[in-house]
């Protein structure tokens, strides 16, 4: 399959979203960038943490806070973690803001050469990870659903383009890299940009990559080893990096001769080959590409397919047929039934994110419930007490999952609290949760817990308070009210949870912005 653009080229539909993706982004404005990044990109994922903590008026200064890199502040990030599984934890962080302001500030003033380096015309592996949301129907602008634009970018490459031009190829190499944003050495960063000798002489700290490195090491402890996790602006420089291993990789590859078509999506790749010898060399010049830039490719998880095996993820093909997306109403019964077996796939092929796609199709388009529960108030309430249990065991299964375990909860609550009196309940299942929490030192649920009791301003301050916050600027400042976060800045990073009672959660937690699609 190819696609046709204006000059009349075919092209192969990645290279073709490349084209586009870049076509799209030269329509934007500066401004616009750095607006986007400030506001809406400071905080992880909506996952992460609750809506109550958000950046408030954060603009681009007319120079930056810090006029001397080579005299930085030694800072510390602030970080969250949600466990990966019983023995590993994800953590993300956010920097101090003054470091976030600079580095947006200095990419800004070299964007055009950044760009032209991110869709270099040496580059054959397409990335379908550019961390701004793009937005074909309305070019010159940014949307504001950052996670919605990076799932609907996989779900491109990986179920749509790459399966389109899957024919002209016989295998498929599948790999990604190991740890990979806690293992980007800071200097890479200006080796990327400007080439490796040119970055070791830059001692005067002119060169963009360079600041870039000097102000991330100054927001985590001057330490060389890795980025924060989190922010639209680390996948960002993330996506430096691996443009220029990248474009080493696709000079290499032409050069050998070697048929190939290959995407990547961050860190996860996906190539297409012609045969296991053209495989095996692929996979030796990508793991010595990532290997100058001190990086490590996954040997546990690079394999080889024999096509069509590896195009379509098998967790995804065993959910379909009980998908609810197109289903307008869920019988009690069909939710109970349709959430045990996504547990038992979820179970049998963990580190998904299927339990978050199976949570978000129990909303519709105005991002209303669509469980359908009993006409008859006491078996309602039974019901009612049911999904609360349920979606609570879930969340146990897969912390991700907790923002719209939240947001269901949230639901039910404010239209049926008035008819059968849940908020006693209610009460009763977040201090159990918080006991639970605490027992297992999970601050992430916590913090969610809290949220969820003060955004329905459920009166528990008597439980909350004797939760204890210590070294956990997140939740102190969530049980406090108060910002605890980065308190030497004037930029507000918090807003009290009961202010915006009225905030349909689904729609803020809506990955794919369904009222548009």
């Amino acid at each position: 399959m190819a696609a046709i653009l204006d000059n009349n080229d075919f092209l192969p539909l990645p290279q073709s979203h490349f084209h586009n993706s870049k076509r799209l982004l030269t329509g934007i404005s500066k401004d616009k960038i750095a607006d986007w990044l400030l506001n809406e990109g400071y905080f992880p994922e909506h996952y992460v943490l609750p809506p109550c903590f958000k950046i408030g008026s954060f603009g681009l200064n007319i120079e930056p806070f810090h006029k001397d890199l080579k005299k930085l502040p030694r800072r510390h990030l602030v970080s969250i973690s949600y466990p990966k599984s019983h023995l590993t934890s994800r953590i993300f962080a956010i920097q101090h803001p003054h470091n976030y302001h600079d580095i947006v500030y200095w990419i800004l003033q070299d964007w055009d050469a950044i760009v032209a380096h991110l869709f270099h015309k040496d580059l054959a592996i397409y990335s379908y990870s550019f961390p701004l949301p793009l937005d074909s129907k309305s070019n010159g602008n940014l949307s504001k659903l950052r996670a919605g634009r990076m799932i609907y970018e996989w779900i491109e490459m990986a179920e749509k383009d790459l399966v389109a031009e899957a024919h002209n190829f016989r295998f498929l190499i599948r790999t990604d890299i190991t740890n990979f944003y806690n293992s980007i050495y800071t200097h890479s960063i200006g080796w990327a940009l400007h080439g490796r000798e040119e970055a070791l002489n830059d001692k005067d700290i002119l060169l963009t990559g360079c600041k870039i490195d000097k102000l991330i090491q100054s927001a985590n402890d001057k330490r060389t080893n890795g980025i924060p996790v989190g922010s639209a602006l680390s996948d960002l420089i993330a996506e430096i990096v691996l443009a220029r291993i990248d474009r080493n990789i696709s000079i290499k590859l032409k050069y050998l001769g070697i048929h190939f078509l290959a995407t990547r999506f961050k860190d996860d790749y996906r190539i297409l080959c012609d045969n296991e010898g053209q495989a095996k060399k692929i996979s030796k010049c990508l793991a010595d590409e990532l290997s100058a830039f001190n990086l490590l490719i996954n040997e546990h998880k690079t394999k080889v397919h024999n096509l069509p095996e590896g195009l379509y993820r098998e967790h995804d093909r065993e959910y379909y047929p009980l998908s609810l997306r197109k289903v307008n109403t869920v019988p009690f019964s069909k939710f109970e039934h349709t959430l045990l077996k996504a547990l038992d796939i979820h179970r049998h092929f963990p580190g998904t994110s299927l339990l978050e796609k199976f949570l978000s199709e129990l909303f519709n388009r105005k991002h209303e419930l669509k469980i359908q529960f009993s006409h008859r108030p006491e078996s309602r309430k039974k019901q009612l007490l049911k999904v609360f249990s349920l979606l609570m065991l879930l969340k146990r299964e897969s912390e991700k999952t907790i923002c719209l375990v939240i947001a269901i909860i949230a639901a039910i609550y404010k239209e049926y609290d008035e008819e059968h009196n849940l908020k006693l309940i209610l009460t009763d299942l977040i201090k159990a949760e918080m006991a639970f929490a605490a027992d297992k030192n999970s601050n992430f649920e916590l913090i969610w817990m809290v949220f969820l009791s003060k955004h329905l301003q459920l009166g528990m301050t008597e439980s909350i308070n004797k939760l204890n916050a210590d070294g956990d600027p997140f939740l102190r400042t969530i049980l406090t009210e108060r910002q605890d976060i980065f308190t030497d800045t004037k930029i507000p990073l918090f807003v009290n949870p009961s202010e915006n009672q009225s905030q349909n959660l689904a729609n803020t937690f809506d990955v794919f912005n369904r009222s548009k699609t």
